[in-house]
């Protein structure tokens, strides 16, 4: 047989093999689609290949906001749960706040994992707490919860009020100038540095220097390809959206950086009888009280990093932001400022400063407004039956709560896009479970604290100091970026904002 007519024979027969195989793989995904109508459960219409994101796969919408979509479609339709698709897999999304305490706190024993990427042996740095799964993960939290007490974050205090300092002092000739800042690069930089001294216990300086190596690191964290992103969703099946977050672990050279910072620093301290009250004190000292390896001391601090940075800084921006557009309520919670904890910084008390009820309400409202991480997820460890119906959630089902739903929902929170700090005052009553920043029950987030100290630290040493003004480059509104590929509430470009000397 002539090869050259053998070969042309082969290559003109793949498009007649590729169709059925095509049209079958079609058909399958068909099939999988019919998995909660079988089960009785409410479902929109999804599509191949993304289910029901396939505006996010396509950059028309975040996932958050189509998961915002979806909850108010079967909201309005008087639904107390659903079910819908990511790729074909199936997921349990729950709608009423009674289903998400029944999740979250109540038949927690079910719902015991996050459902997030976690190999320790193929990736280090995504061994932590986060995605740790059953009885690994209660023991390390065991291990930990008494590093995160009242007593624990007062130790911690003065660095970060040394880095308010910083941040203050850098921002100076700006509001001179009464110039236009973006602040949320200004922000960022102020918590990388503020995790990287309390996690880690160096400077890094990427306030005044934002090209240093640390900063650099920031960056190959913070920003993924979206086909990276499509890449690992693939690499890792396509029936838990958790596993995506393989992307902020996958990259050798963050491995490498992470692993060897906290070795170095680790050995200079034992060496130099070093104390430095930050985290990885603290987890130096579970080497003895709690057995904790050193692969586990720096995954843990991996993870103070990734989740402190850019969620207080995130959060900070976005009440500054809404502060500048309100400028009676500014003014008002600067005068609390002033009148409890005066105007020497270095001076603010921790317990004065947590006290303050305007800031505190501020502060929840940004995050009520803007929630840091718009979904919690969780996975299905056993059948669980839905209190009430017939519907069981089998093993292995994710879960995914849409925060952005709940706490944008008129029903609890009217006018939801007004930025009113009001809704948190001792008269009103918050619906239980309608407002999850940062997330409920066992498994809520460990560092709530240390977040909520941080970002009003930074927002009082701001208000101080300065004004903030909108300027022609100020949105009125801020919505998520449609092509962002983070975990995080994060919006497009910059927050600007004009900066003026008080």
């Amino acid at each position: 047989m002539n090869l050259g007519v053998f070969n042309f024979s082969v290559i003109g027969l793949l498009p007649v093999a590729t169709v059925p195989i095509f049209f079958a793989y079609y058909l399958y995904y068909k099939y999988c689609f019919t998995y909660w109508k079988k089960k009785g459960l409410p479902t929109s219409t999804p599509r191949f290949p993304f289910g029901d994101l396939s505006s996010s796969a396509w950059g028309k919408q975040s996932v958050y906001t189509r998961l915002q979509d979806l909850y108010n479609q079967f909201k309005a339709k008087g639904f107390k749960h659903a079910g819908i698709y990511f790729f074909n897999g199936p997921i349990y999304f729950p709608i009423d706040p009674k289903l998400v305490k029944k999740i979250l706190v109540t038949d927690f024993e079910y719902f015991v994992d996050r459902g997030m990427y976690g190999n320790g042996d193929e990736l280090p740095l995504s061994s932590h707490i986060f995605s740790m799964k059953g009885e690994e993960w209660k023991n390390i939290r065991t291990k930990m919860s008494p590093s995160f007490t009242s007593n624990k974050m007062k130790s911690i205090y003065n660095i970060v009020v040394k880095n308010c300092e910083s941040l203050v002092k850098v921002l100076g000739p700006d509001a001179e100038e009464r110039r236009v800042i973006d602040i949320k690069q200004v922000l960022m930089r102020f918590t990388a540095d503020t995790i990287g001294s309390t996690s880690f216990g160096i400077d890094c300086n990427s306030l005044i220097n934002p090209t240093t190596e640390f900063s650099q690191i920031v960056d190959r964290i913070s920003n993924h390809s979206g086909w990276k992103l499509l890449r690992i969703a693939i690499e890792e099946g396509l029936q838990n959206p958790g596993n995506i977050e393989k992307i902020a672990y996958n990259d050798k050279v963050v491995e490498d950086f992470f692993t060897n910072l906290v070795k170095e620093t680790i050995e200079y301290r034992d060496k130099n009888n070093v104390v430095r009250q930050d985290f990885l004190h603290m987890l130096m000292q579970l080497r003895t009280t709690g057995g904790m390896a050193f692969k586990e001391i720096v995954s843990q601090s991996f993870l103070f990093f990734i989740a402190g940075f850019k969620t207080s800084a995130l959060t900070m921006c976005y009440c500054i932001h809404e502060l500048a557009q309100n400028r009676e309520l500014q003014r008002k919670v600067r005068e609390e400022i002033h009148k409890n904890l005066g105007r020497d910084l270095s001076k603010y008390a921790y317990e004065d400063l947590i006290a303050l009820p305007n800031l505190d309400k501020v502060v929840k409202e940004t995050m009520r407004k803007y929630p840091p991480l718009p979904m919690l997820n969780r996975i299905c460890v056993k059948p669980y039956r839905v209190p009430g119906t017939e519907v069981v959630i089998e093993e292995g089902t994710p879960v995914i709560i849409s925060l952005l739903g709940l706490q944008r929902d008129p029903e609890y929170y009217p006018e939801p896009l007004k930025f009113d700090p009001e809704r948190f005052s001792n008269e009103n009553n918050i619906v239980p479970y309608t407002y999850l920043p940062f997330g409920d029950g066992p498994r809520n987030c460990i560092g709530l604290r240390f977040g909520m100290v941080k970002t009003k630290l930074a927002v009082a040493s701001l208000l101080n100091e300065f004004k903030f003004i909108p300027s022609c480059r100020t949105r009125k509104h801020l919505s998520i970026d449609p092509s962002t590929t983070s975990i995080l509430f994060n919006v497009p470009d910059g927050i600007h904002t004009k900066i003026v000397k008080i």
